[in-house]
């Protein structure tokens, strides 16, 4: 079974239904202060009605929000924008679902041996996103792709739980398990790996569902 864990709206999700046996559909949620739960929950639960499966990605600066949103039981899948350390570790600490691009927007990997370790503890997996290599600039692909390299070098050393996504905004993004199988393999990855990244690790993160 083929599973993408990250796609962020309608057309996406319509188009990778098309590729994907299982598709989850992230609401984005940007914060800088408590959000109004019983909208978010309202919002939630129209959401599910009509996906499978819901995710809310926490885009925030503040860990403190990480901790609040995990504590209020939203009944969708939990996952972490990376790129502020603080917030890279907090997410881990928590034990959300997943921490998607800890490299991104930063000048290194945003990922070492300590926050590996904490991953397997707390089987956080770690999301491998094709969405900030299709915007950038050719300079920024190669430091991206850097970036993914030693993320995924860690990954491997530690049996950090992980997955490939497209993170697709829209369906122009979205790519087929064969595409994505394919950025695994630039990275490093074995072609059972990369397979196992589409399919092992996100059905187990699927079983934790609500």
């Amino acid at each position: 079974m083929m599973v993408e864990l990250d796609v962020r709206s309608r057309e996406a999700y319509d188009m990778a239904k098309e590729w994907f046996d299982e598709v989850v559909f992230t609401r984005k949620l940007i914060l800088e202060s408590s959000p109004d739960w019983d909208s978010l929950k309202e919002e939630l639960k129209v959401l599910r009605e009509t996906y499978d499966t819901v995710a809310l990605l926490i885009v925030t600066k503040k860990p403190s929000l990480i901790r609040e949103v995990k504590n209020r039981n939203l009944k969708a899948l939990l996952y972490v924008q990376g790129g502020n350390m603080r917030v890279n570790r907090f997410a881990l600490e928590a034990g959300v679902d997943a921490l998607i691009s800890p490299w991104f927007g930063r000048m290194d990997a945003g990922f070492d041996q300590v926050l590996a370790k904490l991953a397997t503890k707390n089987d956080v997996a770690i999301g491998f996103s094709l969405e900030p290599l299709l915007r950038a600039n050719p300079y920024e692909k190669v430091q991206i792709l850097r970036f993914m390299i030693k993320c995924w070098q860690l990954v491997e050393k530690y049996r950090v739980p992980r997955f490939l996504t497209s993170s697709a905004e829209n369906k122009w993004q979205v790519r087929a398990p064969k595409d994505l199988m394919s950025l695994g393999i630039a990275l490093g990855m074995e072609i059972p790996q990369a397979k196992a990244s589409l399919s092992f690790f996100p059905e187990k993160i699927l079983r934790r569902r609500y």
